[in-house]
Parts: structure tokens; sequence; C-alpha cells
């Protein structure tokens, strides 16, 4: 019979790439990591793993074992959490990640207001980008994953997750009053080839989607500066320094009439998700979390929410 726990430490290996990610995960040593993974390949009598240079790999045959295994773990997880459970109480600890933007706009009043109603509720919240929240969430150190994507997205039906739609929102240009392009009532990106951005920095979503757009619009956009908050951005386009471009769920309101909101013409929409996981699906308090979450958006993003 295969270790359970062996089992685990290759998924995770799967999620997270390396043996060192994978033994802080599970607090153990790398060493404990990579010979309990040794013992699995000889208790399957299956490579599961190659060298490339000096990294290390699943091989298709680990793959393989991972995709069969990862339903049977989600359902010793699915079998662990209902042991637990209660039909009328929401009791215990849930973990939500979230991008900014959507973090302060309804995922702390939607906790907000679930802590008055559900005093034996805690939850935890860490603010993080789509690509560092999901593989927590795969590697099961959080439970709600609130992630958002421009044009097609990200591959989110993977690693037994369970995806709902939550809403919508647009682009739009923020430019000084006194910057040329304020006159007009909406711009194309094709406007902006001469225009200073205020960008965030190069591993948020953002800024390589706009680069994109203007890329295939036959320029380079001109960076004038690189930013890990959005009121620093908002600052350098009310100085006139810069323009930027922003979701309007980012668009809080600390903008005031010296920045005007232009939108940027054809449209282009963010879509915005919720994901756990499938074996937390029937669980009682992620439920009433989720659709806390799930109703606080609807009222913020208003008549743009997504089917």
């Amino acid at each position: 019979m295969l270790n359970i726990w062996r089992l685990q430490l290759l998924v995770q290996f799967e999620v997270l790439g390396t043996m060192q990610q994978v033994a802080d995960v599970m607090h153990v040593s790398k060493s404990t990591v990579s010979q309990q993974l040794n013992l699995l390949e000889q208790e399957t009598g299956v490579t599961l793993f190659e060298r490339i240079g000096r990294q290390v790999r699943l091989t298709v045959a680990g793959r393989e074992l991972c995709r069969k295994v990862r339903p049977v773990l989600g359902q010793l997880e699915l079998i662990g959490n209902s042991l637990g459970e209660s039909d009328d109480k929401v009791i215990g600890t849930v973990h939500v990640a979230s991008f900014s933007s959507a973090m302060s706009s309804f995922v702390l009043p939607a906790l907000q207001k679930l802590s008055g109603k559900y005093p034996q509720l805690e939850s935890k919240v860490s603010e993080l980008e789509p690509n560092l929240s999901l593989p927590l969430l795969d590697s099961r150190q959080i439970d709600i994953a609130i992630v958002a994507y421009l044009g097609r997205g990200g591959n989110l039906q993977r690693f037994e997750r369970a995806v709902t739609p939550i809403g919508s929102d647009r682009m739009q240009i923020l430019v000084s009053r006194d910057n040329p392009l304020a006159r007009h009532e909406s711009v194309s990106i094709e406007d902006l080839a001469d225009s200073v951005w205020a960008m965030e920095q190069a591993d948020a979503y953002l800024p390589s989607y706009m680069t994109s757009l203007c890329k295939a619009a036959g320029f380079m956009p001109k960076t004038g500066g690189v930013f890990t908050s959005y009121s620093a951005m908002k600052k350098a386009v009310k100085l006139n320094m810069m323009i930027c471009a922003l979701p309007t769920l980012a668009i809080a309101a600390d903008v005031d009439d010296s920045i005007i909101t232009l939108p940027l013409v054809p449209g282009h929409t963010r879509r915005i998700f919720m994901v756990t996981r499938n074996s937390q699906k029937n669980m009682h308090t992620i439920d009433v979390v989720g659709k806390a979450i799930q109703a606080e958006a609807r009222r913020k993003l208003g008549p743009e929410v997504i089917e």
C-alpha cells in the first residue's frame, strides 16, 4: 500500500516546484522530503523525477500519479473536515487571500460583518497576487483565494479547484486634470503612445497586460515610475507626472477632482473569481464565508457582476 504522507509530498512538489518549498510548507527538512520521495519511487517501482541541469522535475509518470492521487487526497481532506463540522454552527478559522483592491473593497467588509454574526469564526487574510495565492490554495495553506484576470486570464480549472465567478470591472485610464488627454471622453491605447506611465511592479499581472496592449498598438510604454501601491501611482498622476491604468475597483475614494478617469476603448474587462478546493465544497464554514464575500462583491460591483 502506498504511503499517504509520501503521496502528499509528491502532490505538494507538483504545486510548489522545489523540494525546499515543500519542506517549508510541510515543516520538515529538505533532506527528509528528498528521502521520502525516493522511498515513494521504490514503492511504486516507477521513475517519478528527472534532473534537468540543477533542477528536479516530475516525469510524465510522476504527473500522472499526481493526477490520480489528488482526488483521493481531496476525499481524505473532506472526510477529515466533516468530522468537526456542525450543521448549525460556524466554528473555526478560514484563511482568505485576495488581490489588493478586492481585499479593501469587499473581502474585509464581508469578514467584518461575519465576525459580529459568528463570534466563533476566526478569519485570517493575506494580500496576494493570483500567482502567489493559488499555489498556497493548492498546497492547503489557505482556504479561499480571490483572484482576477484580464483577457483570457489564467488556467483556473486544474488541481481539483472549485471556481466561482463573482464579478467583473473594466480598465480605466487616470490622467491629471492638467493633462491634454483630460479633454477626451474616452481614450484608445493608441492615444497613449507619447504618455509616461506609472506602473506596478513587474510581477503583478496588470503591467504585463498593459505592455502587451501597447506593443500590439506598435509602441512600448514609457515607464516613469514603478510602484508597490495604488496610492503612490495616483499621486504621480495627480501631480501630472504620469498616467496610469487601473481597474474600476482599484479607483477608490482618494481620487478627487484633480484626477480624470477615462474609459479605455475598446473595453477591457477584468474578471474576478473565488477559488476553493473541491474537497471543501461541503464545508459549512467555508460556504458561509464564501457566500458572504460573493454578496459583498455584488453590492460593490453592482450590474457588472458576470454570469
